[in-house]
């Protein structure tokens, strides 16, 4: 909460959906769809509910489109930070205007020590705080309808709202990784399983995306981000405008159908979160990792909240020499991470649930969006040219937003 925002690092004006910033307060704004950097190019990488250009019109339209929803029917709120190193860069190399941004030499690299942080907050009553999170006070925007869309009220006050985390990504420089190592954590319950979403039983089919080719409910029980007994086919898509905006309760700030909670519901697509095979176990290495890190807490700080989250995995270039401007990031197809020839390393189906809840089909890990390729609107208008800071969309988000 003490690092700088985007709004810190390049003025407020640039971050418009995000509530304003004040004293001790995290500062949220509403997640809405986030897309690649060329969407004309774009091809689904396994049939879903959500193709990849609905996905990227809903990043560059007006209002929230796809935006996730708790199981009582509010929306999950989302913040992005950086470290001093990274905001120092920023400001060393006078990144501070569009100009300067879409000026800058093709391989200027963020440094070692970079970090940039995505994390992903739920609305709790104050009333009924959970100890068993990470929960800080937030200033929230208030969401109004116009017409079959949503948008921030400017106009309404800001409201203090009580939050707890949902899920985290770290993405961080370590020596020799300009590409950034993409990390995510994730809420566990008490047995320290994953408790935001239920993961599939098998793999996607190739020919609809379903389980092992097969409809049929994820789970029987409730999960944060997934209503029990919903089908796989029902699953993991995003309302529409117009539905989102007559089933908006602005007094309540909720989603309501009938009187009741209306929800996205949300399952893991990749259970071992790799993309290739049909393995669905998790990584041993990270499994591993997991439980050490569980041993320590209950050993030294058993009452520590951060003892409730665990890595879900992350995704790195295995050869990051090759790491250049216009370069999408990603293997050959059917290519494993563990292959020597592999240029992507880690979990090549690593989603967030709570960040990436409609894109696994799509986008299927980090680099699907991530990479250093011309950045575009949907017109094929150049918004930036290829360049290796194309690889964090801190910057893009930065251009479109000025104005």
């Amino acid at each position: 909460m003490s690092y700088p925002t985007i709004g810190d690092v390049f003025g407020p004006a640039v971050a418009p959906t995000f509530a304003a910033k004040r004293l001790n307060l995290l500062a949220l704004a509403p997640r809405a769809l986030k897309g690649s950097n060329d969407p004309t190019t774009d091809t689904p990488r396994l049939p879903g509910p959500n193709s990849a250009t609905s996905i990227n019109a809903g990043v560059r339209q007006a209002g929230f489109a796809g935006l996730l929803i708790d199981q009582v029917g509010q929306p999950i709120f989302y913040a992005v930070h950086m470290n001093q190193t990274f905001a120092d860069f920023v400001r060393s190399k006078q990144l501070t205007t569009k100009a300067a941004v879409e000026n800058a030499d093709a391989n200027l690299e963020l440094p070692k020590g970079a970090v940039e942080l995505k994390s992903a907050w739920r609305v709790v009553s104050k009333g009924n705080v959970p100890s068993n999170y990470i929960t800080v006070e937030a200033s929230v925007p208030t969401l109004k309808r116009n017409g079959q869309l949503l948008e921030v009220d400017e106009s309404a006050p800001l409201r203090s709202e009580t939050v707890a985390l949902l899920a985290l990504h770290v993405v961080f420089i370590p020596e020799g990784h300009p590409e950034f190592v993409w990390a995510t954590f994730e809420h566990v319950d008490a047995n320290g399983t994953r408790d935001l979403a239920p993961a599939a039983a098998s793999q996607p089919s190739p020919d609809n995306g379903l389980p092992g080719g097969v409809d049929g409910p994820v789970k029987a029980q409730d999960f944060v981000l997934y209503k029990g007994g919903t089908l796989a086919s029902a699953a993991n898509q995003f309302l529409t405008d117009a539905i989102m905006a007559s089933s908006f309760d602005e007094r309540s700030q909720t989603f309501l159908s009938g009187g009741n909670p209306l929800q996205t519901s949300i399952y893991r697509m990749f259970p071992g979160s790799k993309s290739v095979g049909a393995g669905t176990d998790e990584d041993e290495d990270i499994v591993d990792l997991n439980k050490s890190m569980a041993s320590l807490f209950a050993q030294n700080a058993p009452n520590d909240p951060r003892r409730n989250y665990r890595l879900v995995g992350a995704i790195w270039m295995d050869k990051p020499e090759r790491f250049a401007p216009g370069m999408k990031i990603e293997n050959p197809a059917g290519m494993t991470t563990d292959d020597p020839a592999a240029i992507v390393a880690g979990e090549d189906g690593l989603s967030s649930m709570a960040m990436e809840s409609f894109t696994q089909n799509s986008f299927v890990n980090c680099f699907s969006c991530h990479d250093t390729r011309v950045v575009k609107d949907l017109n094929g208008n150049v918004v930036l040219k290829a360049k290796k800071l194309n690889v964090s969309h801190i910057f893009s988000k930065f251009v479109i937003d000025s104005k």
